[in-house]
């Protein structure tokens, strides 16, 4: 990736499949994004991290849990960023899930 870094800092939406819009604040520190739900849903519950990724090299992990927060874990998955107001993480073999910026 280049030396410019896009800032993702900030409140991001997205329509997780089978729920419903969520917010998500991700927070930024050099090549590192952490994306925390703001609101949650019977799996991960708001308070908690839904993702993280390098910035470099696209790589993360995404959090996936059973009904009620139950055996909660990361699983591989990656991020693209398709402009400076929308991104997507990918949970490698589980879906995507595309974020438009909430300004």
């Amino acid at each position: 990736m280049s030396e410019e870094r896009p800032d993702l800092n900030g409140e991001w939406i997205g329509h997780y499949p089978g729920h419903f819009d969520e917010v998500i604040r991700i927070m930024q520190e050099n090549d590192h994004v952490l994306a925390v739900k703001l609101t949650g849903d019977e799996h991960v519950p708001a308070g908690n991290v839904t993702w993280w990724a390098d910035l470099r090299t696209g790589e993360g992990e995404g959090q996936i849990a059973d009904w009620e927060y139950r055996n909660p874990r990361f699983v591989p998955g990656s991020l693209t960023i398709k402009s400076e107001e929308r991104i997507v993480f990918c949970w490698s073999n589980l879906g995507e899930v595309e974020y438009r910026r909430d300004d």
